[in-house]
């Protein structure tokens, strides 16, 4: 096993053009904690610097062979190393030149001879803190920034998932409502075809007219039921947010249901929505909501009362809030209810209590993650025998 790699020490240049003074700051780092670059002059410190790079500049602001001085020296030490700081010693204190020196950013300023020498050491060494925690920072920033694109892409990935997930479930919904479908458009269908027979064998024109004028009315059954179901089926992303008038779309999801043949003759489906009950969202989303929820209302009630008993109600209304309004939407039924200790886990995917091949347990929870989407809540209110209501809340502003 290699030995690790010794982390380079940090690079102090000092410039004094007097070499008493230069050695005298010199001596105070000999203790090989620092690389200690001494310069009596500020082109040789240039030079210097642009070889090797510098961490804190140590200089006097008078460099008789430097036009601008040691506050020009700052500058360039700048440029060579972004993050370089600087202490600038002069002998000649003046307001102009402290402004000057805060202007460039300069740790410190120290008016010479200093009181005590070895507090310029001081200054130096916390001059090179400041410049490792501002580089710790820096770091930590990067890495920050690059964790939160990795959460970036994560999370795109997760929206992606979902939104498969959303289009998953409605496939599997389609896959329980074809069956019933089918047999909806079949009858109509069967009166096409036996209609367009008749009118090849008929002469009477008053007969012929009426069995076209039919053929248009099933053509037009079997047209609404397509339109209902590709309605459904088609991907939330394709379709604009609009302003979703609720009692239309919750009786499609109503007549959808219906269509598919899971609602038994005998179980009733009542719904009183008033009128004027409008969301924000995408038409289909919401229709998914209720089709999944009047679909599960009513398959609870043929579990508890077998065929042709129970009921499903679906009312709607508004309460004024501030800043606007809350709509709510409340499904309930007779059925079996729900036990108290499943409530908690009932939006959980894949949490079901169908038996195998009767449900993916993605319902509930693909209701819940639209409605929260929209910033809209649902809750379960259900006692073991008496049925169970959800109640849906959309804030309208």
């Amino acid at each position: 096993m290699s030995a690790e790699r010794p982390l380079p020490r940090p690079r102090l240049v000092i410039v004094d053009d007097e070499p008493v003074i230069l050695d005298l700051l010199a001596s105070l780092f000999t203790d090989g904690d620092v690389d200690v670059i001494a310069c009596r002059s500020g082109k040789e410190a240039l030079e210097r610097m642009e070889q090797g790079g510098v961490d804190v500049l140590l200089t006097d602001k008078n460099l008789p062979d430097f036009a601008g001085g040691g506050l020009d020296l700052v500058r360039h030490a700048r440029r060579i190393t972004p993050d370089a700081e600087a202490i600038v010693i002069t002998g000649y204190a003046s307001l102009d030149t402290a402004l000057r020196a805060m202007e460039l950013g300069v740790y410190d300023y120290i008016v010479k001879p200093p009181r005590d020498i070895f507090d310029v050491k001081r200054k130096v060494f916390q001059a090179f803190e400041k410049q490792d925690l501002a580089r710790v920072n820096r770091r930590l920033v990067r890495d920050l920034s690059a964790k939160n694109a990795e959460l970036e892409q994560a999370l795109d990935a997760l929206k992606a998932t979902q939104a498969e997930l959303v289009q998953a479930e409605k496939l599997a919904g389609i896959g329980t409502l074809a069956a019933g479908i089918a047999h909806e458009i079949s009858s109509p269908l069967f009166g096409v075809m036996g209609l367009a027979e008749a009118i090849r064998d008929e002469d009477d024109p008053k007969l012929v007219r009426q069995y076209a004028t039919d053929i248009v009315e099933y053509s037009r059954t079997i047209k609404d039921i397509v339109v209902e179901l590709s309605g459904y089926s088609r991907t939330a992303d394709h379709e604009y947010l609009t302003t979703v008038d609720l009692a239309r779309a919750i009786d499609d999801s109503v007549r959808l249901v219906q269509r598919s043949g899971l609602v038994a003759e005998g179980v009733k489906v009542l719904c009183d929505v008033p009128p004027a009950l409008f969301v924000h969202a995408r038409t289909n989303e919401i229709q998914q909501v209720f089709v999944n929820l009047v679909k599960n209302a009513v398959e609870a009630v043929q579990e508890r009362h077998g065929v042709g008993h129970g009921t499903v109600r679906v009312t709607g209304g508004q309460v004024p809030r501030e800043g606007g309004a809350t709509v709510w939407v409340r499904v309930e039924d007779d059925g079996a209810g729900i036990p108290a200790d499943k409530q908690a886990v009932i939006f959980d995917p894949f949490y079901t209590t169908k038996p195998p091949g009767k449900g993916t347990g993605l319902g509930l929870n693909i209701v819940y993650r639209i409605l929260t989407k929209y910033r809209s809540t649902i809750g379960v209110e259900s006692l073991p025998g008496q049925g169970a209501a959800f109640l849906l809340r959309f804030p309208v502003d």
